[in-house]
């Protein structure tokens, strides 16, 4: 353990993501964790340093993914171990980010549920760590400052 503040721990450098109040964890991420051992370091990381909230489109995303009844369950009690994020994006915030990806020529680069989790991480305050790009087209869209994601590759 590090003898640094949680203040001196968070500092990163300027091309790393800002992390400010907490995370908000893809799917992406999740479903690649037994199998990259790269994502599941920094998940480890991530979630022994800062706090991981949750949303209903991204809980919605994660169960989606289970193959039977009981895998459903297991998935909702992972969800249920993080906290929910408390501010919910207007009907107004999401358009925004969804017209962004339309005026950047980047419509087709994040889906529906993408553009609403961003918008709960906006609104709350929470970078998003992903396992793919569709938040990297969120951001390019939205511009500097207003969106925080990170990337971690397999």
């Amino acid at each position: 353990m590090s003898n640094a503040s949680p203040a001196q721990r968070r500092t990163r450098s300027p091309a790393s993501p800002v992390e400010r109040r907490g995370y908000l964890i893809d799917n992406s991420v999740l479903q690649k964790l037994a199998r990259s051992a790269n994502i599941r370091r920094r998940f480890e990381e991530i979630t022994n340093t800062y706090p991981i909230y949750t949303c209903p489109p991204q809980v919605l995303e994660y169960c989606w993914s289970a193959r039977n009844p009981a895998e459903y369950a297991e998935f909702r009690r992972d969800m249920e171990l993080y906290t929910p994020a408390v501010n919910t994006p207007n009907q107004s915030e999401v358009l925004d980010i969804q017209q962004a990806l339309w005026d950047n020529g980047l419509m087709r680069g994040a889906g529906n549920t993408d553009v609403l989790i961003a918008a709960y991480a906006i609104t709350n305050d929470l970078t998003i760590l992903t396992a793919d790009h569709d938040f990297e087209h969120i951001q390019r869209a939205l511009g500097a400052g207003r969106f925080r994601q990170e990337f971690v590759s397999e």
